[in-house]
């Protein structure tokens, strides 16, 4: 069992330990290595492991082995835990010359230091939902980018607001946080947010007269340390709300993001910033509606072209055309309204070498087929369905030449039918 210095001092950057055992990793190209004692945290109960260094050979992944998920500091009568804490190094290193040798471990501190911003906040945000909303807290995930706390309640803005209010309103109050090894025996009195599913002594994490919780992880020593704690959205979960947060400098950088990109907006659109919301949603209103507005009109023109090419075509036939100088939406739009009749095959070339086939449903051709066969002579990749297909010829490829080829085939197609 490997005995967890980070439990007793969160803020250890650099330690000595003895290596215990090694083995090379799984791929070969590294080392596992287990020491007698580490500062280094491992993934485990929803917070992530820490990185740095052994020797000056790099940390990449902490993981327990043989330990529990939920946290206590294992038996009755002593805090080693009950796992082993392994590291994976980076290097291939001299495997069983090692044990009992010595090593010195550094910590990524930045890395750790936003981890234990996270999990404070975290510990924080809980009680407040608890406390403000009568939501208790199901789940917890804190990734490298994205933290998320699974809440028991269906919450929508204002409730989302208040809880982020009282969150920060525990952080400036500047709260001390304490750790307790607590013995199983005497943990109902001390009232914790929920009850542990460890035996023996439990780790306590205390946020003066806030919260308290079993908890393994690292954390600051007082809330102010966490700076802030923002609520970035939430989403409909599981009959409850994921909410997703940020705390401390995770916060700061995605509020200096957003504050610059609303600056930027409201420059570009001339509005000061409190009313770049509204322009905005003015004017995708009014992109919606001219969206709309423009897609009839394509539908109208396209319906007007199809009528014209459709008199002076004896039916059945199969119309080729090159439109190369204009795009694929009308040019799609154009084949779809030329094959609504009946008796028409619709061999369309569209800007960039852009092939579109389509037929009328009275006819049996399958122009998807008809497709692949024109891309195994010429080059070119598409697909579709035996009514409408559409595909890109390649570079080299001449559209009218391939046109040309693929109305040969549908003619003697539809003579054969």
């Amino acid at each position: 069992m490997t005995e967890r210095l980070y439990w007793h001092d969160s803020y250890l950057r650099e330690f000595t330990a003895r290596v215990v055992s090694a083995r090379p990793d799984e791929e070969g190209n590294g080392a596992v290595l287990e020491l007698d004692r580490t500062a280094f945290y491992p993934t485990s109960g929803g917070q992530l492991h820490d990185t740095g260094t052994l020797d000056g050979f790099r940390v990449l992944e902490v993981f327990e082995e043989g330990g529990d998920e939920e946290w206590g500091l294992g038996e009755r009568h002593g805090e080693a835990g009950r796992g082993r804490v392994l590291h994976r190094v980076a290097e291939t290193m001299r495997g069983g010359a090692l044990i009992d040798h010595p090593v010195t471990g550094r910590i990524d501190w930045e890395r750790r230091f936003d981890h234990m911003q996270q999990h404070t906040g975290q510990h924080i945000l809980s009680q407040a939902a608890q406390r403000v909303l009568g939501a208790p807290t199901l789940a917890v995930h804190l990734g490298a980018d994205r933290c998320t706390v699974d809440l028991g309640l269906a919450i929508e803005a204002p409730e989302a607001a208040r809880l982020e209010d009282a969150a920060n309103a525990a952080v400036l109050e500047n709260r001390a946080v304490r750790v307790h090894a607590v013995d199983e025996s005497e943990i109902e009195r001390w009232g914790l947010r929920r009850p542990p599913k460890t035996s023996g002594v439990i780790r306590v994490v205390e946020i003066e007269e806030f919260d308290r919780s079993a908890c393994g992880g690292t954390h600051v020593r007082t809330t102010g340390e966490i700076g802030a704690i923002a609520i970035t959205g939430w989403e409909r979960y599981k009959g409850g709300t994921r909410l997703s947060f940020l705390c401390g400098w995770r916060a700061l950088r995605d509020y200096r993001w957003k504050s610059r990109a609303l600056t930027d907006l409201g420059r570009a659109l001339s509005v000061g910033g409190p009313d770049v919301l509204d322009t905005v949603q003015r004017l995708a209103t009014k992109e919606s509606e001219t969206s709309r507005r423009a897609d009839a009109l394509l539908t109208r023109l396209a319906a007007a072209e199809a009528e014209l090419r459709r008199r002076a075509t004896a039916l059945p036939a199969v119309h080729v055309e090159v439109l190369a100088a204009r795009p694929t939406d009308e040019v799609r739009a154009l084949a779809e309204a030329l094959t609504a009749g009946r008796g028409l095959v619709a061999l369309l070339a569209a800007d960039g070498g852009r092939l579109i086939f389509a037929r009328s449903e009275d006819l049996t051709l399958d122009v998807a087929a008809l497709l692949r066969r024109v891309f195994e002579q010429f080059g070119g990749r598409g697909g579709g369905k035996p009514a409408f297909a559409q595909g890109t010829l390649a570079t080299e490829a001449s559209p009218r030449g391939a046109l040309e080829s693929a109305r040969g085939w549908a003619e003697e197609a539809l003579r054969g039918a």
